[in-house]
């Protein structure tokens, strides 16, 4: 390097440096301090070959300069903890960003959430619908995603310990669940047979996000708010899932990524079951049996005599009592505790519909619900009743804060105390 200094470079008597060492922006050998060239090298084929000995022989000046800087710099860091990043922190603006938050919500939903929607097991026909069809039904129906990191966001925030993440989590998911309705109240003016499958799955979603959403209030009783004079309940949804069943032929809305809905993959449960799978849903799930045939035929009673006197008392139309519909939906009501808990046996023998807890709330009327409004205490009790049915079902993430919530709500003292008068 001596004779590069002699023929190229002013000699700098502090800090000597070479001038093919400055050229080539490699560590001279005579500077006191690294001084490298902010230009980048000429890109010039070098040789990458090594010496096995690892000294290198006298000879030919050097021709791989990168490399010995290269080496320089990692002896230079070798004992500092932090590697040098590959990439610095800055994007290029060209390039696409990558959505962290909803990757990890998708992730959830498929890993996590899609499993406490059906049997649990890997192999389930509607497991594989929830992890593998309907992210491809939301690649194509923007809402249909959006619903589904809502429910993703509302499971993670359960999961979470309360703090600053968990409330993260729970305004993310009311960000995607308000992004989702409103495109999903669009589909709605335009549903055929195109998105009918998705508008059809999008409102079992809207469903399930807002029942594990939690109540918004005292008055919020789950299928309505009576503390509200406009309702803005999930219950319209659900009426919309009956319409969209009436409205499209199975083989319609059932088709494609939507099969596994279709009834012919569910023809064994409409099958006469063997005597040995004749138990109801508590001896299959290890649940307690809990004795219900009496407080429900009190109930019953109750709902019957209040129906010969205490309408009229309360100035509600006779033409009206006509239907009751209080006694329809406690009979149905009655079907679900009796295929969840069985005789006093613990058998059960009827139809499967009825194993589903969901599926009373699916089959509830509309005049129920104004009676709810009209805080009626055979209504309210009824309602009571289901509320309990909700600490039955497997995973109950989604409906673990309505317990409380509907036992403390609004009218209910009045009610009960209406029971209690009764004799019943």
């Amino acid at each position: 390097m001596g004779a590069s200094i002699a023929r190229g470079g002013k000699s700098n008597e502090e800090k000597p440096e070479c001038a093919k060492c400055v050229q080539f922006g490699v560590q001279c050998s005579f500077a006191s301090g690294l001084s490298i060239r902010s230009e980048p090298p000429p890109t010039t084929p070098v040789w990458t070959g090594q010496c096995p000995s690892g000294v290198r022989p006298r000879g030919r000046p050097r021709n791989n300069w990168m490399a010995t800087f290269e080496r320089d710099a990692v002896s230079k860091s070798a004992g500092s903890e932090m590697t040098p990043p590959l990439h610095t922190g800055t994007e290029h603006p060209d390039y696409p960003r990558v959505n962290t938050q909803e990757a990890e919500l998708l992730l959830h939903f498929v890993q996590s959430t899609a499993y406490t929607f059906a049997d649990g097991k890997a192999d389930d026909i509607m497991v594989r619908f929830w992890t593998h069809n309907l992210p491809r039904i939301g690649l194509t129906h923007h809402f249909t995603m959006h619903l589904a990191y809502a429910v993703a966001g509302y499971h993670l925030a359960y999961l979470e310990k309360p703090g600053e993440r968990q409330q993260e989590f729970r305004q993310l998911a009311e960000l995607h669940a308000s992004a989702g309705l409103q495109q999903f109240t669009g589909a709605l003016a335009r549903l055929d047979s195109t998105n009918c499958g998705a508008a059809y799955v999008s409102a079992t979603l809207v469903c399930y996000g807002t029942f594990a959403a939690g109540p918004t209030g005292p008055g919020d009783l789950l299928v309505c708010n009576i503390d509200r004079d406009r309702d803005d309940n999930w219950m319209p949804l659900i009426h919309g899932l009956r319409l969209i069943r009436e409205t499209f032929d199975d083989d319609v809305l059932y088709t494609g990524l939507m099969d596994p809905f279709h009834a012919r993959n569910h023809a064994k449960n409409l099958e006469p079951k063997p005597a040995q799978e004749k138990v109801a849903r508590c001896a299959r799930e290890g649940l307690a049996r809990l004795d219900w045939e009496q407080p429900l035929s009190d109930l019953r009673e109750f709902v019957a005599a209040y129906y010969d006197h205490g309408d009229e008392a309360n100035g509600i139309d006779e033409s009206e009592n006509e239907d009751d519909v209080c006694l329809r939906s406690l009979d149905c009501l009655i079907n679900i505790y009796r295929a969840t808990y069985g005789d006093k046996d613990g058998e059960y023998d009827g139809p499967e519909q009825y194993q589903h807890v969901f599926g009373w709330l699916y089959r509830i009327e509309k005049r129920f619900l104004s009676r709810l409004w009209d805080k009626d205490p055979r209504a309210l009790i009824i309602l009571a009743y289901f509320a309990l049915l909700l600490d039955t079902m497997k995973d109950f993430w989604r409906g673990i804060c309505w317990l409380a919530a509907m036992a403390n709500g609004n009218g209910w003292a009045d009610a009960v105390e209406q029971w209690d008068s009764s004799g019943q």
